[in-house]
């Protein structure tokens, strides 16, 4: 005959096998839950908006302080290189500037720095005028650090449950095993 002692041990590792199967997985964020979803490349995105009409398609992505936008046109999605492209921007106005490779750019300190920055733009190229709007959201990258922090602490936290749980038992096994050697003494007696 088995001694009680050792069922309960096997009992006890199996309630801790039982608790890791069903805790870790919860720990899982966004991005890192290993389902079947293909894997993406990794890190943020710069802040970017799109605003289209009948004629054109534009699309604002924020980055070091500038605004890079492409210009296209909506039925057939053609590069529009030649356009005026007029913005206002809260009391800021102007004309983006045409590039070599057929973006505008805009440079503005409000993208700099964390908040909605809105965006109306009037686009002209050759007969065809239209007018588009876009905002951005331009996050504050201080708040993504303080984001990452919370999955350890999770981990942390539940590891430390875990362990503690672990413990406890193993203090419950070893009790009950001296009271098996001490009955199993008594009997021999």
């Amino acid at each position: 005959m088995r001694p009680v002692w050792r069922h309960l041990l096997l009992q006890a590792l199996f309630a801790a096998a039982l608790y890791f199967h069903i805790t870790f997985p919860v720990l899982a964020d966004e991005g890192h839950d290993h389902g079947n979803e293909a894997a993406g490349e990794q890190g943020t995105a710069s802040p970017r908006f799109e605003a289209h009409s009948d004629l054109f398609e534009l699309v604002g992505i924020a980055e070091n302080g500038q605004l890079t936008i492409y210009l296209d046109r909506y039925a057939t999605n053609e590069p529009v290189v030649d356009a005026k492209l007029e913005f206002e921007s809260g009391e800021a106005k102007g004309v983006a500037a045409p590039q070599a490779d057929g973006t505008y750019i805009i440079k503005l300190d409000a993208l700099s720095k964390p908040g909605h920055v809105p965006f109306s733009f009037t686009v002209t190229s050759g007969t065809d005028t239209d007018l588009l709007a876009g905002e951005l959201d331009i996050a504050d990258s201080h708040a993504h650090e303080e984001e990452s922090a919370t999955p350890w602490q999770r981990w942390g936290v539940l590891a430390a449950a875990g362990l503690a749980a672990l413990a406890l038992l193993t203090v419950v096994a070893i009790a009950m095993r001296k009271r098996t050697a001490r009955s199993a003494r008594k009997d021999v007696q």
